[in-house]
């Protein structure tokens, strides 16, 4: 009996009683919806944190300041009063320079250093001639921006680039987003000291999508960046000037979490504290990943009460094919044919509730989508509430149809061991 044959079997046999099979497939694919769309808002979610943390740092970029000395009045002394660091009341924080650059360079595992320059933008002022207050900050290498549209400005040219948060498009003069691409904005900047007004010109090469993490702010490359600075910096002391509150490490890109976490311990004993992206986020992507995963328990007590469904349903089907069983076994056909026969029914009843439960989720979530993007997730561009991936989708089905394949295991055991000559006595 070739495998064709017992799934043609498997098929026409559940279709005896329709009504029982039909509850079973119903109680799988509420399992299957509620785990296929809880599923699904992980991956929308967490593809959304991915997107914002991109927008800040490579994951092999460690943000590195100088260690901070707290004075919250537990100490048995105070803090003594350093001239060559700038203070508060909180805390003494020490300027980063060149030679802190120099230092954190020589640190094994550190493949690049490049200090975070800090520009002040006094206003930004687009088409309409209308000036805005203004922020922005500098791109780094490996940040992967998410836009709305246009491209990421590029590090290595000369020419003024910037990356528009997208609250500023409308306000400027622009019509939409692709609109402003190509477009130049004037920049209003001074010298720290105080002097004349400066008008930086830059093209716009890009409108990013909402982000969470920089809401309203703007990104610029390298050239953009130093001029902002060069023109800040004027008449400032020699000493004063080339100071940064943070440098970026890189380290190498083939760097394990292991490797990070020794890096970091390496900047702590040089005196600098060290942090990733992940490490300011990943509560929040376990908090995510948490209330993901109550949800998915609820879809698994669900296919746990469809799998003794599924025992119900096979048991009553062996009951009521007794005597076909002994004339098939008569005829020859083995325990394992028969076993298989009724592992594939309750297999296929897996399979049938797990699909229909899928197609159901992606129903609802491309709905709960575009609801979701008309209200409450308007504001927030680029972030699509509920994902579904193939490779996601098949693992629940092969789960579902593994679970419905051993609930069906204990009546197939048993229509297998049936004596042929009893069953065909049965009435």
């Amino acid at each position: 009996m070739k495998f064709s044959d017992i799934l043609k079997s498997a098929s026409s046999n559940l279709m005896r009683n329709k009504g029982r099979t039909i509850l079973t497939i119903v109680a799988i694919f509420i399992g299957a919806f509620t785990i296929s769309l809880t599923t699904g808002v992980n991956i929308g979610v967490n593809d959304y944190i991915d997107k914002q943390v991109g927008s800040v740092g490579g994951e092999n970029q460690i943000f590195v300041q100088p260690k901070m000395e707290m004075n919250m009045g537990n100490s048995d002394e105070p803090t003594k009063y350093d001239p060559d660091k700038k203070t508060s009341t909180m805390s003494q924080i020490q300027a980063m320079t060149e030679k802190d650059v120099e230092k954190i360079k020589e640190l094994k595992g550190i493949d690049s250093v490049e200090p975070m320059k800090s520009a002040t933008i006094d206003y930004i002022e687009g088409t309409n001639g209308e000036k805005y207050v203004f922020s922005a900050s500098s791109t780094m290498e490996d940040m992967n921006i998410d836009l709305e549209t246009g491209k990421t400005v590029s590090q290595d040219s000369t020419a003024f680039e910037i990356n528009l948060a997208p609250e500023y498009v409308k306000s400027l003069g622009f019509k939409s987003s692709k609109d402003a691409v190509g477009k130049t904005v004037k920049l209003g900047t001074a010298p720290t000291l105080g002097g004349e007004e400066k008008v930086v010109e830059a093209k716009i090469v890009g409108v990013r999508n909402t982000s969470l993490i920089q809401g309203g702010m703007s990104l610029m490359n390298r050239s953009l960046v130093d001029k902002l600075v060069e023109i800040n910096e004027e008449g400032l002391p020699e000493n004063m000037q080339n100071q940064y509150g943070m440098v970026i490490a890189a380290a190498d890109k083939n760097s394990t979490k292991e490797d990070i976490t020794a890096i970091k311990d390496r900047l702590d004993k040089a005196g600098y504290t060290g942090s990733t992206v992940e490490d300011e986020i990943g509560m929040i992507r376990n908090i995510i990943n948490a209330i993901t995963g109550v949800l998915t328990m609820f879809g698994a007590i669900a296919l746990l009460a469809a799998s003794f469904g599924i025992i119900n349903t096979l048991y009553m089907s062996v009951q009521e094919r007794t005597r076909e069983i002994g004339l098939m076994k008569a005829m020859g056909l083995s325990s394992g044919k028969v076993f298989t026969i009724f592992s594939v029914e309750a297999a296929l009843i897996g399979f049938l509730g797990s699909v229909l439960g899928i197609l159901g989720a992606v129903g609802v979530g491309a709905l709960v989508n575009q609801i979701a993007a008309d209200s409450f997730l308007e504001a927030l561009t680029g972030f699509t509430l509920i994902q579904f991936s193939a490779g996601s989708s098949l693992v629940i089905i092969l789960v579902i149809m593994a679970i419905a394949f051993l609930a069906g295991t204990l009546p197939a055991r048993r229509a297998a061991k049936l004596d042929p000559i009893e069953s065909l006595r049965y009435e």
